[in-house]
């Protein structure tokens, strides 16, 4: 039965792996400026809270406010993870490319709140 186990994961592995693409949020333009009430804060109470409320926040990171989202986007992994094909945030996948680019521009845009 092991056996079974370990063939099954590594033709799963390689399926995924050989037809996996993960499209550039780069190649989006966004022509506006982005906001956090407008753009991000959707994002992040549809794709992030599940997680990160203040409920039970998974690694102490809450991310209910304009404050909390804009320190862990500026100092800390936010970011990152959500473009992090290995380790991405949520943890679930990746957010589809036109959510990261808008995070994306939010962040070269300066983090405005409004």
């Amino acid at each position: 039965m092991k056996k079974y186990h370990t063939i099954v994961a590594l033709v799963l592995l390689s399926y995924s792996c050989t037809t996996a693409e993960i499209p550039e949020a780069a190649s989006i333009t966004i022509d506006r400026k982005v906001t956090y009430e407008r753009d991000i804060k959707p994002i992040m109470y549809t794709n992030c809270l599940t997680c990160h409320s203040a409920v039970n926040p998974r690694n102490g990171l809450i991310l209910e406010t304009y404050q909390q989202v804009k320190a862990s986007a500026s100092t800390g992994t936010l970011i990152q993870r959500m473009n992090d094909a290995a380790n991405p945030m949520p943890q679930g996948g990746l957010l589809t490319p036109d959510k990261r680019a808008l995070v994306d521009k939010w962040k070269s845009d300066g983090y405005l709140e409004n």
